[in-house]
């Protein structure tokens, strides 16, 4: 798959400790593979892990099962929460940002194709999908303003983009040498093969690696 929206989605929870593993049981509840989101957003109404932190959903090269009729060609981003009652934190919008501007420079992806999941319903008006893959969904929710993230998106990157680790070309080589090596020999670790994947394809990886 090569990614040309970006989908912005809630989780419509308001209970604590939602993350990844428990948005995969939800998925999986509903006789899905898994998580059809590729990445999660975790709030403050967590024990155990921080406000802001980003946890991996289904792998950037595989389809996602998180908005019909855009499922080939976009990556879905779930904050968790409920954003009919409640706005994402501080935390969450800062990862949000980071994490979009990742994937857009990764992709090539315009602020223009970042969307809620809610606008599939402009897109079924353009024509851009089918009508028949229109939604009543007001995902991500009435308290996200989306104009306002695209137009924060839109500023110059260096105002919201995270500081990157910087790698030097040596370390980068070596570094792409071992993943290398991992790769190669993959097979001989059969339990460990999706958590490699997930290394490998993990935003902060990709920028160390391949920038």
């Amino acid at each position: 798959m090569f990614p040309e929206y970006i989908v912005l989605h809630t989780a419509a929870f308001t209970g604590r400790n939602c993350d990844r593993d428990m948005i995969d049981a939800w998925h999986k509840a509903r006789r899905w593979s898994g998580i059809g989101y590729h990445f999660v957003i975790l709030n403050d109404k967590h024990d155990q892990k921080p406000d802001g932190a980003v946890e991996i959903g289904r792998l950037t090269n595989k389809s996602g099962a998180h908005a019909l009729g855009l499922n080939s060609c976009s990556l879905g981003i779930c904050c968790v929460g409920h954003g009919d009652k409640v706005d994402f934190t501080p935390a969450q919008y800062k990862s949000l940002y980071n994490l979009i501007n990742d994937l857009m420079s990764e992709f090539s992806i315009s602020v223009d194709n970042v969307i809620g999941h809610r606008e599939l319903n402009t897109l079924a008006e353009k024509n851009v999908i089918p009508s028949r893959y229109k939604t009543s969904k007001s995902c991500p929710g009435t308290k996200i303003n989306l104009h306002a993230i695209r137009d924060k998106l839109a500023q110059t990157p260096t105002l919201i983009k995270h500081e990157r680790t910087s790698v030097d070309e040596n370390s980068k080589i070596a570094m792409n040498n071992a993943i290398a090596i991992l790769q190669k020999h993959r097979a001989q670790f059969p339990n460990a093969q999706d958590e490699l994947d997930e290394f490998i394809n993990h935003p902060e990886v990709i920028s160390m690696t391949r920038a």
